[in-house]
């Protein structure tokens, strides 16, 4: 999944390499190369002529090591004399190579403070279903931090709504604060053969079935910027391989309004967007996403994409109506000494838009209650509930309605 972030990887770089093995009854002090194993890094350019390769023997001087070991490449070892547009990753048994040796957490990324790579683990797991890639704090992949929290997030069969497995993450108390997803890989909208045709302007529906316990709904209803979990779509114009990370438009986090409970069997959650119009989209990610204070176990199941209407072929529906919930940009941003935020309602219904700080904590209620369909805005002047001007920093707007809410970023610049 590298090349989802990076087009290439890049010249002049020393490049860490390598992954954690455990061995157990494997053949010791081999004479041949068929009766080693070994990691392989293997690099084309462009036009899809090697480049070079870096071999990692796996350790065969004792028969079985003593936990999982870091197999790793020498400073300097990895520079590639141009750009690798394509890498094999290769874990190798030779034909006379005996025992068992497992290997996980492939390493790619830049050395000493280099240029991003692309790296920091992607895909700590092996086990993560095709198609999926995840982003896990603190470092993106773990790279062997195994008591930050995101360790327990895990494809399982303890539970499913339908199937055999699901998605799990086990937040636990005190972990380190983060925002941590396991997201699809870009889904072409418009694709020969594809059921239904996507196109802009067209209405696509989210939907995830949830099952949750160990939940604090206190802390969530104290702090529901932060402790909490949703879905975050977001849009492409490109979505080959080696097209880089160039999402457009907006790059919304919904999060879930949960029950007010410690536990709740599978439940469905929806949303509703609108493919952007006139920024070339041709596809769609979306996240699963826990945000940097949840605590708590949630399993998700079941995640489907569907088209559930058209924004330009809605009869008897006036045209400032909105076919969906929708939180825009602030503008200004920055802003000094405030902002205005634009909202959008589909339909009669009671909503809430807040402000709160990076703690998660209430700043100030921007509008609540019964509104009727339609383009609301609004505009904070900077001051907290007492009417206290607040610090500089980010806060973020929170449109509430049902079980769903909307967050955006704001950031005030005295």
């Amino acid at each position: 999944m590298c090349d989802i972030w990076s087009p290439q990887i890049l010249k002049n770089i020393d490049i860490n390499v390598g992954a954690y093995v455990k061995t157990s009854g494997v053949n010791t002090a081999p004479t041949a190369n068929d009766q080693r194993w070994y990691v392989a890094y293997t690099f084309y350019d462009s036009a899809g002529v090697l480049i070079g390769q870096t071999k990692l023997p796996i350790n065969q001087t004792v028969a079985t090591s003593i936990g999982w070991v870091a197999d790793t490449n020498a400073v300097g070892q990895t520079i590639l004399p141009k750009d690798a547009w394509k890498l094999i990753v290769s874990f190798v048994g030779g034909k006379n190579a005996t025992g068992t040796v497992w290997a996980d957490d492939f390493m790619l990324y830049a050395r000493g403070g280099q240029p991003w790579l692309a790296g920091q683990d992607w895909n700590t797991s092996v086990g993560v279903p095709a198609g999926w890639y995840f982003w896990l704090p603190p470092n993106g992949g773990n790279d062997g931090l195994l008591s930050k929290g995101f360790e327990n997030t895990i494809v399982t069969n303890e539970a499913s709504h339908s199937g055999a497995y699901s998605l799990k993450f086990n937040m636990p108390a005190g972990r380190e604060s983060g925002d941590g997803f396991v997201g699809t890989k870009r889904l072409p909208l418009n694709t020969a053969g594809a059921p239904t045709t996507i196109v802009p302007g067209d209405i696509v529906r989210l939907s995830v079935w949830i099952k949750a316990s160990g939940l604090v709904p206190d802390s969530a209803a104290k702090y529901p910027g932060t402790w909490a979990v949703g879905f975050t779509p977001l849009w492409f114009a490109k979505y080959g391989n080696n097209d880089g990370y160039n999402n457009v438009g907006p790059g919304n986090d919904y999060t879930f309004t949960f029950p007010y409970a410690t536990a709740f069997d599978w439940t469905q959650y929806t949303l509703d967007v609108v493919v952007p119009t006139d920024l070339g989209v041709t596809a769609l990610e979306t996240r699963l996403h826990i945000y940097s204070t949840f605590v708590g176990t949630v399993y998700f199941d079941d995640l489907t994409v569907q088209k559930v209407g058209t924004t330009t072929a809605v009869k008897g529906v006036g045209a400032n109506v909105p076919r969906v919930f929708d939180l825009s940009n602030n503008y200004p941003n920055p802003f000094n000494p405030s902002t205005n935020i634009q909202f959008a309602v589909p339909h009669q219904g009671n909503i809430t838009l807040a402000v709160y700080n990076v703690l998660g904590q209430h700043v100030r209620t921007l509008a609540e209650g019964d509104y009727a369909p339609g383009q609301y805005t609004v505009t904070w002047d900077g001051k907290d509930e007492s009417g206290r001007t607040v610090t500089s920093g980010m806060y973020f707007a929170r449109l509430e309605t049902g079980s769903i809410a909307l967050v955006r970023k704001m950031l005030m610049m005295k």
